[in-house]
């Protein structure tokens, strides 16, 4: 007895196919696949990450709070389903708040340990902003590849049209000529006929 294992039945998806689903890189879904990896409902066959449908919703909240610049522990409790959006937007802006405020003047030892904070804050907004161009990067290439393929084609209809309405053309002057040989040989006839009747 043989037994057929299919990697993917209809209810799942894999990577590249949400890629493709939501307009963003391969690289940037396998990023968010590694990150989020315990909220995205998965099974894995072998290398092969098969997503369940509702995974699918998620990459792309995932996808837009990133894009939104919101950091990865808010993506969480969003996922989680812990506090809503905007009580977490309030959280973000008083983070960014606390942030944006000026560091009192270090003092002695600490001016250390103020640098390396100062510097892990910065490479955070850094990441942030990172995330968001990447995000509107991805969607910008995929809508632009979308829309030269979608010219493409209307150009290849474009062609057809052409050649077809040439054809169709050729068809009726062929037409023309055949209805004025006839007419010519309508008329001869006639003409004989009379004569023939004199």
């Amino acid at each position: 007895m043989i037994v057929v294992i299919s990697l993917a039945d209809d209810d799942t998806v894999r990577i590249q196919e949400i890629a493709g689903l939501l307009s963003l890189s391969e690289e940037l879904v396998r990023r968010y696949a590694d990150e989020y990896d315990e909220f995205l409902p998965h099974r894995t066959i072998g290398k092969v990450r098969l997503y369940e449908q509702r995974a699918v919703k998620r990459f792309r909240v995932i996808a837009d709070l990133s894009a939104q610049g919101m950091y990865h522990d808010a993506i969480i409790a969003v996922l989680k389903g812990g506090k809503p959006l905007h009580e977490i937007g309030r959280d973000e802006e008083k983070r960014e708040s606390k942030d944006e405020r000026p560091p009192s003047p270090p003092r002695g030892s600490d001016r250390m340990d103020e640098i390396v904070i100062c510097t892990r804050r910065t490479e955070e907004r850094t990441t942030t902003i990172d995330h968001r161009l990447a995000a509107i990067r991805d969607s910008m290439s995929a809508d632009t590849e979308r829309i030269i393929r979608e010219i493409g084609e209307l150009r290849e209809e474009v062609c057809l049209s052409r050649s077809e309405l040439r054809t169709l053309w050729s068809q009726v002057r062929e037409l023309e000529e055949d209805l004025r040989e006839r007419e010519l040989r309508k008329s001869w006839l006639e003409r004989t006929a009379k004569r023939f009747c004199r």
